[in-house]
């Protein structure tokens, strides 16, 4: 049987990494061990991707361009390029457009040179390869991003809001996952959820189980059942 993993790389937010030293959120898709979708890039992940996988995955999603989830990704495709496979970015090809401008602006880097460049379909979906789909939907963030359902050989196995404030229609997609990560905070922002907002949601999904990250740190404790915090360096089983 095959045994597909998630692994925390962090669950820091903007300027987490640079002030305190706390990896940006982000997480790997493992399978049977091996390493095979890193889900952003921010500031701190390819040091975290070493410390507790031993490499960096070739395959990378971008959900959109803050530094907290491509910070580090210039760096990384420059280490991947030509010692592991030219390296793979996916995502939305509005925020590629931006990544590919703005984060990788370097009159000597050719990006199309460097890496593989990924986007959608017409129906929103990207095969990463023969396993995984990512189905992308528009999140309420005030900057342009994309969250994702992750599908294995058609089977839904994951939901990601990516950066989004509170919103009932877009919390239903990412929780018709039987798992979901979900950004929060203590308060709720413009651009993030807090708490609250998120563990009231979750009692009308009972049999989605919401992780919760992008938070960096906080005293809050859970009372809902199916919401807990995920914390760097944890293992969550996707299936198997």
């Amino acid at each position: 049987m095959i045994n597909i993993e998630l692994v925390c790389l962090g669950v820091g937010k903007g300027a987490s990494y640079i002030m305190k030293g706390i990896p940006s959120t982000a997480f790997v898709i493992r399978v049977d061990g091996t390493p095979r979708l890193l889900v952003d890039a921010g500031a701190g992940i390819a040091l975290s991707c070493l410390k507790k996988l031993n490499t960096i995955p070739n395959k990378i999603y971008i959900s959109h361009n803050h530094t907290d989830h491509t910070g580090d990704l210039p760096v990384m495709i420059g280490a991947l390029f030509g010692t592991n496979g030219k390296p793979s970015i996916f995502g939305h090809n509005d925020v590629l457009d931006i990544v590919k401008t703005y984060r990788m602006h370097d009159p000597m880097v050719n990006v199309y040179e460097v890496a593989n460049w990924i986007t959608q379909d017409d129906d929103y979906t990207i095969k990463v390869d023969d396993d995984f789909l990512l189905r992308l939907f528009k999140t309420k963030h005030s900057y342009l991003c994309y969250g994702f359902t992750l599908y294995y050989r058609n089977e839904n196995i994951l939901g990601y809001s990516a950066d989004s404030p509170f919103d009932d229609e877009l919390f239903r997609i990412v929780t018709e996952s039987p798992i979901a990560i979900i950004d929060a905070r203590d308060v709720a922002t413009y651009d993030h959820p807090s708490f609250r907002d998120v563990e009231e949601f979750a009692n009308t999904v009972p049999n989605c189980n919401i992780w919760l990250v992008h938070y960096e740190q906080t005293d809050f404790v859970p009372s809902q059942p199916n919401v807990k915090l995920l914390v760097e360096g944890q293992i969550l089983n996707l299936k198997g």
